[in-house]
Protein backbone atom coordinates (compact mmCIF):
# COMPACT_ATOMS: atom_id res chain seq x y z
CA UNK A 1 0.00 0.00 0.00
CA UNK A 2 1.71 3.77 -0.95
CA UNK A 3 2.11 6.17 1.73
CA UNK A 4 1.47 9.71 1.58
CA UNK A 5 4.05 12.88 2.51
CA UNK A 6 4.82 16.11 2.04
CA UNK A 7 7.80 18.36 1.78
CA UNK A 8 8.21 21.90 0.54
CA UNK A 9 11.08 20.79 -1.99
CA UNK A 10 11.99 17.24 -3.57
CA UNK A 11 15.70 16.79 -4.95
CA UNK A 12 15.89 14.19 -6.95
CA UNK A 13 19.50 13.14 -7.03
CA UNK A 14 22.21 12.90 -4.43
CA UNK A 15 25.46 13.50 -6.52
CA UNK A 16 27.36 17.02 -6.54
CA UNK A 17 24.20 19.00 -7.67
CA UNK A 18 22.14 17.66 -5.23
CA UNK A 19 24.00 17.76 -2.39
CA UNK A 20 24.90 21.12 -2.79
CA UNK A 21 21.40 22.15 -3.17
CA UNK A 22 20.55 20.26 -0.02
CA UNK A 23 23.19 22.56 1.56
CA UNK A 24 22.54 25.71 0.34
CA UNK A 25 18.27 25.07 1.30
CA UNK A 26 19.49 24.08 4.76
CA UNK A 27 21.05 27.28 5.04
CA UNK A 28 18.36 28.81 4.47
CA UNK A 29 16.14 26.94 7.34
CA UNK A 30 14.19 25.72 3.57
CA UNK A 31 13.06 22.38 4.36
CA UNK A 32 13.60 19.62 1.44
CA UNK A 33 14.86 16.01 0.96
CA UNK A 34 16.84 14.14 -1.49
CA UNK A 35 16.54 10.68 -2.67
CA UNK A 36 19.24 8.91 -5.26
CA UNK A 37 18.49 5.31 -7.35
CA UNK A 38 21.70 4.29 -5.93
CA UNK A 39 21.74 1.87 -3.24
CA UNK A 40 24.35 4.17 -1.61
CA UNK A 41 27.17 6.35 -2.92
CA UNK A 42 29.43 5.91 -5.66
CA UNK A 43 33.02 5.07 -4.64
CA UNK A 44 34.27 6.21 -8.23
CA UNK A 45 34.11 8.68 -10.72
CA UNK A 46 35.17 10.12 -13.57
CA UNK A 47 35.26 13.90 -12.75
CA UNK A 48 38.91 14.66 -10.37
CA UNK A 49 38.65 18.60 -10.63
CA UNK A 50 37.71 21.38 -8.66
CA UNK A 51 37.63 24.90 -10.23
CA UNK A 52 38.92 28.38 -8.67
CA UNK A 53 35.29 29.99 -8.55
CA UNK A 54 33.50 26.54 -6.99
CA UNK A 55 36.46 26.90 -4.35
CA UNK A 56 35.20 30.45 -3.56
CA UNK A 57 31.58 29.56 -3.22
CA UNK A 58 32.59 26.40 -1.07
CA UNK A 59 34.59 29.42 1.76
CA UNK A 60 31.43 31.43 1.22
CA UNK A 61 29.26 28.37 2.93
CA UNK A 62 32.20 27.69 5.43
CA UNK A 63 35.62 28.80 6.12
CA UNK A 64 35.80 25.34 7.34
CA UNK A 65 34.31 23.49 4.23
CA UNK A 66 37.28 24.86 1.76
CA UNK A 67 39.80 24.12 4.63
CA UNK A 68 38.80 20.73 4.99
CA UNK A 69 38.68 20.06 1.21
CA UNK A 70 42.23 21.88 0.48
CA UNK A 71 43.54 19.34 2.96
CA UNK A 72 42.81 16.23 1.19
CA UNK A 73 43.31 17.31 -2.60
CA UNK A 74 46.18 17.99 -4.94
CA UNK A 75 46.94 21.82 -6.12
CA UNK A 76 47.68 21.40 -9.30
CA UNK A 77 48.77 24.74 -11.17
CA UNK A 78 47.32 23.49 -14.87
CA UNK A 79 48.48 21.61 -17.97
CA UNK A 80 51.05 20.45 -19.68
CA UNK A 81 50.59 19.73 -22.98
CA UNK A 82 52.96 16.91 -24.55
CA UNK A 83 52.78 16.21 -28.59
CA UNK A 84 53.32 13.44 -30.80
CA UNK A 85 54.07 14.41 -34.37
CA UNK A 86 52.75 11.53 -37.28
CA UNK A 87 56.77 10.74 -37.41
CA UNK A 88 57.16 10.13 -33.67
CA UNK A 89 58.34 13.61 -33.06
CA UNK A 90 57.86 14.64 -29.12
CA UNK A 91 57.15 18.34 -28.22
CA UNK A 92 55.91 20.02 -25.35
CA UNK A 93 54.14 23.69 -24.15
CA UNK A 94 55.08 24.14 -20.67
CA UNK A 95 52.69 25.21 -19.30
CA UNK A 96 50.29 25.06 -21.87
CA UNK A 97 47.34 26.33 -19.87
CA UNK A 98 48.42 27.97 -16.62
CA UNK A 99 46.02 28.80 -13.77
CA UNK A 100 48.24 30.35 -11.34
CA UNK A 101 47.51 33.77 -12.76
CA UNK A 102 43.50 33.18 -12.40
CA UNK A 103 42.19 36.05 -10.29
CA UNK A 104 41.18 34.29 -7.37
CA UNK A 105 42.11 33.20 -3.55
CA UNK A 106 42.16 30.04 -5.07
CA UNK A 107 44.80 29.91 -8.00
CA UNK A 108 45.05 26.60 -8.92
CA UNK A 109 42.79 23.47 -9.72
CA UNK A 110 42.01 21.32 -6.91
CA UNK A 111 42.57 17.14 -8.02
CA UNK A 112 40.89 14.63 -6.07
CA UNK A 113 37.98 12.07 -7.15
CA UNK A 114 34.25 13.65 -7.51
CA UNK A 115 33.41 10.55 -5.02
CA UNK A 116 35.37 11.99 -2.61
CA UNK A 117 34.36 15.51 -3.22
CA UNK A 118 30.66 14.43 -2.41
CA UNK A 119 31.72 12.34 0.42
CA UNK A 120 33.17 15.50 2.18
CA UNK A 121 30.66 18.09 1.64
CA UNK A 122 27.42 15.01 2.59
CA UNK A 123 29.86 14.68 5.97
CA UNK A 124 29.59 18.65 6.82
CA UNK A 125 25.90 18.97 5.58
CA UNK A 126 24.94 15.51 8.09
CA UNK A 127 27.55 17.36 10.82
CA UNK A 128 25.94 20.52 10.55
CA UNK A 129 22.60 20.41 9.52
CA UNK A 130 21.36 16.80 10.18
CA UNK A 131 20.50 16.38 7.07
CA UNK A 132 20.70 12.65 4.85
CA UNK A 133 20.04 11.23 1.24
CA UNK A 134 17.86 8.60 1.02
CA UNK A 135 19.41 6.16 -1.25
CA UNK A 136 17.79 3.56 -2.91
CA UNK A 137 14.93 5.09 -4.04
CA UNK A 138 13.41 5.67 -7.28
CA UNK A 139 11.94 8.78 -8.48
CA UNK A 140 9.11 6.66 -11.24
CA UNK A 141 6.44 8.81 -11.90
CA UNK A 142 6.08 13.30 -11.51
CA UNK A 143 3.04 14.90 -12.20
CA UNK A 144 2.09 18.95 -11.89
CA UNK A 145 -0.92 21.15 -11.39
CA UNK A 146 -1.79 24.36 -10.36
CA UNK A 147 -0.37 24.08 -6.90
CA UNK A 148 2.66 21.86 -7.11
CA UNK A 149 4.22 18.57 -8.01
CA UNK A 150 3.61 14.76 -6.90
CA UNK A 151 6.71 12.48 -7.28
CA UNK A 152 5.87 8.84 -7.12
CA UNK A 153 8.87 7.44 -4.99
CA UNK A 154 9.60 3.98 -5.01
CA UNK A 155 12.04 2.42 -2.28
CA UNK A 156 13.78 -0.75 -2.58
CA UNK A 157 15.26 -0.75 0.91
CA UNK A 158 11.75 -1.42 1.72
CA UNK A 159 10.89 -4.06 -0.36
CA UNK A 160 9.46 -1.62 -3.39
CA UNK A 161 7.31 0.23 -1.00
CA UNK A 162 5.76 3.43 -3.46
CA UNK A 163 5.21 6.60 -1.92
CA UNK A 164 3.65 9.71 -3.40
CA UNK A 165 5.07 12.94 -2.49
CA UNK A 166 3.40 16.34 -2.65
CA UNK A 167 5.96 18.91 -3.07
CA UNK A 168 5.95 22.64 -4.30
CA UNK A 169 9.18 22.35 -6.17
CA UNK A 170 10.68 19.59 -7.78
CA UNK A 171 14.44 19.79 -8.65
CA UNK A 172 15.81 16.92 -11.03
CA UNK A 173 19.68 16.61 -9.84
CA UNK A 174 19.36 12.66 -11.32
CA UNK A 175 22.12 12.96 -14.16
CA UNK A 176 22.45 12.84 -18.15
CA UNK A 177 19.81 9.96 -17.91
CA UNK A 178 16.97 11.86 -16.20
CA UNK A 179 14.22 10.14 -15.80
CA UNK A 180 12.59 13.45 -14.19
CA UNK A 181 13.28 15.33 -17.21
CA UNK A 182 11.79 12.76 -19.60
CA UNK A 183 8.35 12.25 -16.69
CA UNK A 184 8.36 16.15 -16.90
CA UNK A 185 8.92 16.46 -20.60
CA UNK A 186 11.51 18.33 -21.00
CA UNK A 187 13.51 17.53 -23.62
CA UNK A 188 17.79 17.73 -23.91
CA UNK A 189 19.18 18.16 -27.57
CA UNK A 190 22.55 16.82 -28.08
CA UNK A 191 25.09 14.54 -29.93
CA UNK A 192 27.66 11.92 -29.60
CA UNK A 193 31.12 11.89 -30.63
CA UNK A 194 31.22 9.65 -33.16
CA UNK A 195 33.54 6.55 -33.27
CA UNK A 196 34.87 8.30 -30.05
CA UNK A 197 35.72 5.62 -27.24
CA UNK A 198 36.76 7.21 -23.94
CA UNK A 199 38.48 5.42 -21.25
CA UNK A 200 39.55 5.79 -17.17
CA UNK A 201 42.00 4.02 -15.66
CA UNK A 202 42.69 5.14 -11.91
CA UNK A 203 46.50 2.58 -10.93
CA UNK A 204 49.82 3.29 -9.96
CA UNK A 205 52.98 4.30 -11.77
CA UNK A 206 55.97 3.33 -12.05
CA UNK A 207 58.62 5.91 -13.01
CA UNK A 208 56.61 8.12 -14.18
CA UNK A 209 59.57 11.02 -15.16
CA UNK A 210 57.07 14.65 -14.76
CA UNK A 211 55.77 17.10 -12.17
CA UNK A 212 52.32 15.59 -10.54
CA UNK A 213 52.08 18.82 -9.49
CA UNK A 214 50.29 19.78 -13.16
CA UNK A 215 47.79 17.73 -15.25
CA UNK A 216 49.37 16.34 -18.57
CA UNK A 217 47.09 16.46 -21.65
CA UNK A 218 48.99 13.65 -23.83
CA UNK A 219 48.25 13.86 -28.36
CA UNK A 220 48.94 12.83 -31.44
CA UNK A 221 47.37 12.57 -34.45
CA UNK A 222 45.35 9.50 -33.16
CA UNK A 223 45.18 9.34 -29.83
CA UNK A 224 45.09 11.30 -26.74
CA UNK A 225 45.87 10.36 -22.75
CA UNK A 226 45.73 12.53 -19.88
CA UNK A 227 47.92 12.41 -16.75
CA UNK A 228 46.97 13.39 -13.25
CA UNK A 229 48.26 12.44 -9.78
CA UNK A 230 45.22 11.66 -7.38
CA UNK A 231 45.31 11.42 -3.63
CA UNK A 232 46.68 8.03 -2.75
CA UNK A 233 49.72 7.99 -4.61
CA UNK A 234 47.78 6.51 -7.84
CA UNK A 235 47.31 8.47 -11.29
CA UNK A 236 43.88 9.33 -13.18
CA UNK A 237 44.32 8.36 -16.86
CA UNK A 238 42.25 9.19 -19.30
CA UNK A 239 42.26 8.47 -22.73
CA UNK A 240 40.68 9.13 -26.77
CA UNK A 241 41.35 7.07 -29.57
CA UNK A 242 39.00 6.00 -32.31
CA UNK A 243 38.33 2.33 -31.14
CA UNK A 244 41.29 0.72 -31.37
CA UNK A 245 42.04 1.07 -27.23
CA UNK A 246 38.66 -0.06 -26.74
CA UNK A 247 39.11 -3.17 -29.12
CA UNK A 248 42.27 -4.38 -26.63
CA UNK A 249 41.08 -7.04 -24.55
CA UNK A 250 43.61 -5.73 -21.81
CA UNK A 251 43.40 -1.72 -21.25
CA UNK A 252 46.89 -1.47 -18.81
CA UNK A 253 48.48 -2.87 -22.22
CA UNK A 254 46.53 0.00 -24.58
CA UNK A 255 47.57 2.58 -21.70
CA UNK A 256 50.89 1.66 -21.82
CA UNK A 257 50.94 1.36 -25.64
CA UNK A 258 49.99 5.24 -25.57
CA UNK A 259 52.08 5.96 -22.61
CA UNK A 260 55.02 4.76 -24.35
CA UNK A 261 54.74 7.22 -26.95
CA UNK A 262 55.10 10.54 -24.53
CA UNK A 263 57.26 9.19 -22.12
CA UNK A 264 60.19 6.78 -21.67
CA UNK A 265 60.02 4.22 -19.20
CA UNK A 266 57.05 4.38 -17.61
CA UNK A 267 55.65 0.98 -15.86
CA UNK A 268 51.89 0.73 -15.33
CA UNK A 269 50.92 -1.28 -11.67
CA UNK A 270 48.41 -2.22 -9.60
CA UNK A 271 44.58 -0.77 -11.43
CA UNK A 272 42.67 0.99 -8.86
CA UNK A 273 39.64 1.58 -11.41
CA UNK A 274 38.39 1.19 -14.83
CA UNK A 275 35.81 2.42 -17.10
CA UNK A 276 34.82 2.48 -20.46
CA UNK A 277 32.21 5.04 -22.15
CA UNK A 278 31.01 6.90 -25.13
CA UNK A 279 31.17 10.87 -25.06
CA UNK A 280 27.85 12.79 -25.64
CA UNK A 281 27.26 16.53 -25.82
CA UNK A 282 23.56 17.61 -25.07
CA UNK A 283 22.08 20.55 -23.74
CA UNK A 284 18.19 20.98 -22.11
CA UNK A 285 16.24 23.27 -24.25
CA UNK A 286 14.64 24.41 -21.07
CA UNK A 287 15.66 24.18 -17.52
CA UNK A 288 12.06 24.45 -15.87
CA UNK A 289 8.52 23.12 -16.51
CA UNK A 290 6.62 24.49 -13.94
CA UNK A 291 7.63 23.78 -10.75
CA UNK A 292 10.20 21.41 -12.17
CA UNK A 293 13.49 22.53 -12.32
CA UNK A 294 16.74 20.85 -13.99
CA UNK A 295 20.30 21.38 -12.70
CA UNK A 296 23.42 19.68 -13.24
CA UNK A 297 23.91 16.87 -15.66
CA UNK A 298 19.60 16.45 -16.28
CA UNK A 299 20.47 19.80 -18.01
CA UNK A 300 23.82 19.61 -20.11
CA UNK A 301 26.56 16.90 -20.61
CA UNK A 302 29.56 18.23 -22.35
CA UNK A 303 33.34 17.02 -23.15
CA UNK A 304 35.58 15.96 -19.93
CA UNK A 305 38.35 18.52 -21.47
CA UNK A 306 38.75 21.18 -18.86
CA UNK A 307 37.18 19.48 -15.90
CA UNK A 308 34.36 21.80 -15.85
CA UNK A 309 31.52 18.93 -15.44
CA UNK A 310 30.91 18.46 -11.68
CA UNK A 311 31.63 22.37 -10.98
CA UNK A 312 29.33 23.42 -13.45
CA UNK A 313 26.60 21.22 -11.66
CA UNK A 314 27.48 22.32 -8.48
CA UNK A 315 27.19 26.36 -9.40
CA UNK A 316 23.65 25.16 -10.98
CA UNK A 317 22.87 24.14 -7.34
CA UNK A 318 24.15 27.63 -5.55
CA UNK A 319 22.13 30.11 -8.73
CA UNK A 320 19.06 27.97 -7.91
CA UNK A 321 19.47 27.35 -4.35
CA UNK A 322 19.08 30.46 -2.57
CA UNK A 323 15.83 31.34 -5.27
CA UNK A 324 13.71 28.31 -4.41
CA UNK A 325 15.03 29.52 -0.50
CA UNK A 326 13.61 33.04 -1.09
CA UNK A 327 10.28 32.23 -2.30
CA UNK A 328 9.76 29.11 -0.45
CA UNK A 329 9.87 31.21 3.05
CA UNK A 330 7.98 34.22 1.17
CA UNK A 331 10.69 36.66 1.08
CA UNK A 332 10.84 36.73 -3.00
CA UNK A 333 8.81 36.75 -5.69
CA UNK A 334 8.28 33.45 -7.38
CA UNK A 335 9.73 35.55 -10.49
CA UNK A 336 12.85 35.47 -8.99
CA UNK A 337 12.33 31.86 -10.27
CA UNK A 338 12.94 32.64 -14.07
CA UNK A 339 15.90 34.70 -13.52
CA UNK A 340 17.22 30.77 -13.16
CA UNK A 341 17.32 29.40 -16.56
CA UNK A 342 17.95 32.91 -17.71
CA UNK A 343 21.49 33.39 -15.69
CA UNK A 344 22.41 29.78 -15.75
CA UNK A 345 21.77 27.91 -19.57
CA UNK A 346 24.19 30.90 -20.88
CA UNK A 347 26.62 29.60 -18.76
CA UNK A 348 26.38 26.05 -19.86
CA UNK A 349 26.60 27.31 -23.75
CA UNK A 350 30.36 28.45 -22.48
CA UNK A 351 31.20 25.59 -20.52
CA UNK A 352 30.43 23.51 -24.47
CA UNK A 353 32.72 26.32 -25.73
CA UNK A 354 35.48 25.67 -23.58
CA UNK A 355 35.30 21.82 -23.84
CA UNK A 356 34.74 21.36 -27.38
CA UNK A 357 37.35 23.98 -28.35
CA UNK A 358 39.55 21.55 -26.11
CA UNK A 359 38.33 18.52 -27.50
CA UNK A 360 39.38 19.67 -31.26
CA UNK A 361 42.91 20.39 -30.11
CA UNK A 362 43.49 17.13 -27.95
CA UNK A 363 40.68 14.44 -29.76
CA UNK A 364 40.38 16.06 -33.23
CA UNK A 365 41.74 12.78 -34.42
CA UNK A 366 43.01 12.30 -37.65
CA UNK A 367 43.85 15.66 -38.36
CA UNK A 368 47.24 17.30 -38.62
CA UNK A 369 49.02 17.63 -34.59
CA UNK A 370 50.65 20.79 -35.75
CA UNK A 371 47.55 22.27 -37.14
CA UNK A 372 45.55 21.16 -34.12
CA UNK A 373 48.24 22.57 -31.62
CA UNK A 374 48.54 25.91 -33.37
CA UNK A 375 45.71 27.41 -30.84
CA UNK A 376 47.63 26.70 -27.78
CA UNK A 377 50.00 29.65 -28.91
CA UNK A 378 47.21 31.98 -28.96
CA UNK A 379 47.22 34.04 -25.89
CA UNK A 380 43.73 35.75 -25.99
CA UNK A 381 42.43 32.10 -26.66
CA UNK A 382 44.05 30.86 -23.90
CA UNK A 383 42.96 33.51 -21.57
CA UNK A 384 39.12 32.86 -23.01
CA UNK A 385 39.46 29.11 -22.18
CA UNK A 386 41.38 29.50 -18.51
CA UNK A 387 39.18 32.05 -17.25
CA UNK A 388 35.87 29.83 -18.14
CA UNK A 389 37.36 26.90 -17.00
CA UNK A 390 38.10 28.14 -13.88
CA UNK A 391 34.62 30.02 -14.10
CA UNK A 392 36.40 33.16 -12.53
CA UNK A 393 34.84 34.83 -15.95
CA UNK A 394 31.93 33.68 -15.93
CA UNK A 395 29.30 36.85 -15.92
CA UNK A 396 25.42 36.89 -15.39
CA UNK A 397 25.76 41.23 -16.60
CA UNK A 398 23.89 40.43 -20.92
CA UNK A 399 21.38 38.12 -18.46
CA UNK A 400 19.79 40.69 -16.44
CA UNK A 401 18.29 43.70 -15.93
CA UNK A 402 20.36 46.42 -15.20
CA UNK A 403 17.91 49.71 -14.30
CA UNK A 404 18.78 52.68 -17.12
CA UNK A 405 19.41 55.62 -15.87
CA UNK A 406 21.89 55.09 -12.93
CA UNK A 407 25.45 57.45 -13.02
CA UNK A 408 28.36 54.89 -14.09
CA UNK A 409 31.32 54.32 -12.10
CA UNK A 410 34.22 52.05 -12.00
CA UNK A 411 34.15 48.55 -10.50
CA UNK A 412 32.78 45.23 -10.97
CA UNK A 413 28.94 45.17 -13.38
CA UNK A 414 25.85 44.09 -12.00
CA UNK A 415 25.58 40.41 -12.93
CA UNK A 416 29.91 40.08 -12.80
CA UNK A 417 31.15 38.10 -9.64
CA UNK A 418 32.23 40.21 -6.48
CA UNK A 419 35.63 39.64 -6.23
CA UNK A 420 37.83 39.31 -3.29
CA UNK A 421 40.77 41.02 -1.41
CA UNK A 422 42.38 41.40 1.79
CA UNK A 423 41.49 43.71 4.57
CA UNK A 424 43.78 46.00 6.69
CA UNK A 425 42.45 44.38 9.62
CA UNK A 426 43.20 40.92 8.62
CA UNK A 427 39.72 39.63 7.50
CA UNK A 428 38.79 39.36 3.38
CA UNK A 429 36.32 40.65 1.81
CA UNK A 430 34.55 37.40 1.55
CA UNK A 431 34.57 36.63 5.12
CA UNK A 432 32.47 39.79 5.55
CA UNK A 433 29.66 37.94 3.11
CA UNK A 434 29.77 34.79 4.65
CA UNK A 435 26.11 34.34 5.24
CA UNK A 436 22.63 32.96 3.37
CA UNK A 437 21.93 36.88 2.93
CA UNK A 438 22.32 39.37 0.49
CA UNK A 439 25.35 41.48 1.34
CA UNK A 440 25.13 45.26 0.98
CA UNK A 441 28.62 46.51 0.70
CA UNK A 442 28.21 50.14 1.21
CA UNK A 443 31.85 52.28 0.85
CA UNK A 444 32.43 55.88 2.39
CA UNK A 445 34.50 58.47 0.91
CA UNK A 446 35.36 61.64 1.93
CA UNK A 447 32.50 63.34 -0.25
CA UNK A 448 30.64 64.16 2.80
CA UNK A 449 27.46 61.65 2.38
CA UNK A 450 27.06 59.54 5.62
CA UNK A 451 26.62 56.70 3.65
CA UNK A 452 25.97 54.62 7.26
CA UNK A 453 23.11 56.68 8.11
CA UNK A 454 21.91 57.10 4.27
CA UNK A 455 21.48 53.16 4.75
CA UNK A 456 19.78 52.99 7.72
CA UNK A 457 16.33 52.58 6.91
CA UNK A 458 16.85 50.72 3.99
CA UNK A 459 18.62 47.92 7.14
CA UNK A 460 15.97 48.00 8.92
CA UNK A 461 13.54 47.03 6.45
CA UNK A 462 15.20 44.50 4.81
CA UNK A 463 17.61 43.12 7.78
CA UNK A 464 16.34 39.52 7.01
CA UNK A 465 17.39 39.31 3.90
CA UNK A 466 20.43 41.76 3.73
CA UNK A 467 23.42 42.30 6.04
CA UNK A 468 24.68 45.56 5.84
CA UNK A 469 28.96 46.29 5.46
CA UNK A 470 30.33 49.77 5.98
CA UNK A 471 33.68 50.05 4.55
CA UNK A 472 36.39 53.17 4.13
CA UNK A 473 37.33 53.65 0.27
CA UNK A 474 41.02 52.52 0.94
CA UNK A 475 43.04 50.95 -1.80
CA UNK A 476 42.53 47.41 -0.28
CA UNK A 477 39.01 47.65 -1.45
CA UNK A 478 39.39 50.34 -4.31
CA UNK A 479 41.68 48.05 -6.08
CA UNK A 480 38.96 44.98 -6.42
CA UNK A 481 35.78 47.76 -6.36
CA UNK A 482 36.93 50.58 -8.04
CA UNK A 483 38.42 54.01 -7.45
CA UNK A 484 35.73 56.46 -7.41
CA UNK A 485 36.04 60.21 -4.81
CA UNK A 486 32.22 59.64 -4.69
CA UNK A 487 30.41 57.17 -1.63
CA UNK A 488 28.66 53.96 -3.53
CA UNK A 489 26.73 50.52 -2.48
CA UNK A 490 27.29 47.18 -4.22
CA UNK A 491 24.46 44.69 -3.36
CA UNK A 492 25.89 40.88 -3.42
CA UNK A 493 23.72 37.82 -3.84
CA UNK A 494 24.32 34.93 -1.32
CA UNK A 495 25.81 33.63 -4.57
CA UNK A 496 28.50 36.30 -4.68
CA UNK A 497 27.63 38.06 -8.01
CA UNK A 498 26.67 41.69 -7.72
CA UNK A 499 22.91 41.97 -7.60
CA UNK A 500 22.50 45.95 -8.06
CA UNK A 501 24.68 48.83 -7.31
CA UNK A 502 24.63 52.40 -7.54
CA UNK A 503 26.27 55.39 -5.70
CA UNK A 504 25.06 56.88 -2.18
CA UNK A 505 22.95 59.68 -3.67
CA UNK A 506 21.06 57.55 -5.41
CA UNK A 507 19.28 55.20 -2.37
CA UNK A 508 16.40 55.66 -3.36
CA UNK A 509 17.12 53.70 -7.03
CA UNK A 510 18.41 50.32 -4.10
CA UNK A 511 15.23 50.89 -2.16
CA UNK A 512 13.23 50.31 -5.35
CA UNK A 513 15.18 47.28 -6.53
CA UNK A 514 14.94 45.78 -2.93
CA UNK A 515 11.10 46.80 -3.20
CA UNK A 516 10.80 45.03 -6.35
CA UNK A 517 12.58 41.55 -5.56
CA UNK A 518 11.54 40.98 -1.75
CA UNK A 519 8.28 40.92 -0.18
CA UNK A 520 9.37 42.18 3.48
Amino acid sequence: MATASEVPILIVGGGAAGTILSLELARHGVEARTVDKLASPTITSRAITIHSRTAELLERVDKRLIDRLQAQTIQNKGYVLHFVDGAGARSEVRPGMDFTAVDSRYPYILIQRQSETEDLIREFLREEYGRETEWDTRCTDVTQDEDGVTATLVHGDRGDEEEHVRCRFLVACDGANSRVREAAGLTREGHGYAGMVLQNMDAFLNGFPDVDDYVHYCAGTDHFVMVARLPGGFYRLLSSDRGAMAADPDPKHAFRSILDKHFDGVGLGDVVWHSKWEHKLGLAQTYRKGNVFLAGDSAHVHPTTGGQGMNCCMQDAFNLGWKLAMVETGRAHPALLDSYERERRPIAEQVLWAAESLQDVFMGHGRDIAERSRQIHDPEWLDAVVGTCSGISYTYRDYVDAPAGLTPFAGPAIGDRAPDGDLVDGRTIYHLMRHPRFTLLAIQTDDGVDISSVSQSIRRRFKPVMKTVVLDAMPDIEDPYGADPRSRFFLVRPDGYIGFRCLASEAARLEEYLEEQFTL
